[in-house]
C-alpha cells in the first residue's frame, strides 16, 4: 500500500527558516479492511488524530511496518507517534505499539518503546540524512498471539526534521550522547519490586566497571562459578591493557525498564530492557539491552540465580 502526501514542516535548525513542502511516500505492510471504516495509510499524515491507519492480515501487530520514503535525504531528529486509534471511544478497540525498531536505509536499527496512552510520544532518531525510514512493530498492547482479530493502529506520525545544518556547525549523525533515554513503559500487571530493581541496576554498574564485589550479587550456590567466570574476564582485560580504563567506567541505568515475567515462590524471572549509558575514557554512549534474569529471595535479600543464556552453558 502506498500514498504520496505533502506535509508542511518547519526546519528545526533555525527559527527564522521558511516553511517547506516535503513529499513523503508512505508504504505499509497491510491495511485492515472494514466496510465504511477506512484505515488507509494516508491517515498517518493527515494532521487529524481522529483518523488512523490499522494493519490487516492475520497479525495482531507484531511484524507490521510503516515505511516513510523521502524524495531527498532527510535528517529526521525525532518522530512524533500518536499511538493506537485515538478517535473518540476507539483507543481500546485496537492494539497499540509497545516496542519496535526504526530501520534506516543503510541497515542501522534503533529500538524504541511507547507507553499505552493517548497523545503524542516522541521517539529519538539517529540524526543522519536518510531517504527511507521503516517503523517495524515488535510488540503491542495488549500482547498479541500469532493471529488476532484486534488489529494494531496508529493515528498520526509527525516528522521533526532538519534539511540543512546551521552554518558553521557540525551536525551529529547520532543522537546527543548527553541524552539519557527514558525507561521503557512497563505493563501495570508486571511491576517489579524496588529491591529487585536495585539489585539488577547494580549488576550493570558492577559488571561494566569490573567491580571486585560483583559476585556478591549472586545467590550462594551459583556465586563461585560466576565469580570464576568474571575473574577470567578481568584477567583478559588486564592482558589487553583495558582493565584500569574499565574500572573507571561510569554507568547510568535510568533508561532501563524492568518487567516481571514470572513469579514462582521464592524465584522470579525478570526482563530488563531499554538502554543504559556508559562513560569510559573517550566513549560516551547508550547501550541497548533486552535480557532476562532469574532471581531468588535469599535470607539476605534478592540475589541473581541465572543470567540470560546461562541455561545453555551450565
Amino acid at each position: 500500500m502506498r500514498i504520496v502526501g505533502i506535509i508542511i514542516l518547519f526546519l528545526l535548525t533555525a527559527l527564522s527558516s521558511p516553511t517547506h513542502a516535503l513529499e513523503v511516500d508512505v508504504k505499509v505492510s497491510s491495511v485492515k479492511v472494514d466496510i465504511g471504516l477506512p484505515f488507509a495509510p494516508e491517515y498517518l499524515l493527515d494532521s487529524d488524530t481522529t483518523t488512523a491507519w490499522a494493519g490487516g492480515g492475520l497479525s495482531g501487530g507484531p511484524g507490521q511496518w510503516i515505511d516513510l520514503i523521502f524524495d531527498i535525504p532527510i535528517r529526521v531528529n525525532q518522530l512524533g507517534i500518536f499511538n493506537g486509534n485515538q478517535a473518540p471511544g476507539q483507543f481500546k478497540e485496537f492494539r497499540r505499539i509497545r516496542s519496535g525498531r526504526i530501520i534506516y536505509d543503510d541497515g542501522v536499527e534503533t529500538r524504541f518503546w511507547l507507553r499505552d496512552e493517548s497523545g503524542e510520544q516522541i521517539i529519538e532518531c539517529r540524526r543522519k540524512p536518510s531517504k527511507t525510514i521503516r517503523i517495524l512493530i515488535d510488540e503491542v498492547f495488549p500482547k498479541s498471539e500469532l493471529t488476532g482479530k484486534m488489529k494494531v493502529a496508529v493515528s498520526e506520525i509527525k516528522l521533526y526534521i532538519s534539511l540543512m545544518g546551521t552554518p558553521g556547525t557540525k551536525v551529529k549523525d547520532t543522537p546527543d550522547p548527553n541524552h539519557i533515554p527514558a525507561p521503557p513503559p512497563v505493563a501495570p500487571d508486571r511491576i517489579v519490586p524496588d529491591e529487585i530493581i536495585t539489585l539488577l541496576k547494580e549488576f550493570y554498574v558492577r559488571q561494566t566497571s569490573l567491580a571486585p564485589n560483583y559476585a556478591e550479587l549472586f545467590a550462594a550456590d551459583v556465586r563461585d562459578r560466576n565469580d570464576f567466570t568474571f575473574e577470567v574476564f578481568k584477567q583478559m582485560q588486564r592482558q589487553q591493557g583495558t582493565y584500569k580504563v574499565l574500572r573507571s567506567a561510569k554507568v547510568n541505568t535510568d533508561g532501563l525498564g524492568f518487567e516481571m515475567v514470572q513469579l514462582d515462590g521464592q524465584f522470579a524471572e525478570i526482563r530488563v530492557f531499554g538502554a543504559y549509558r556508559v562513560k569510559v575514557a573517550d566513549l560516551d554512549t547508550n547501550l541497548e539491552e533486552d535480557s532476562v534474569f532469574v532471581v531468588s529471595k535469599e535470607a539476605d535479600g534478592w540475589k541473581i540465580v541465572e543470567l540470560d543464556g546461562q541455561e545453555d552453558i551450565y
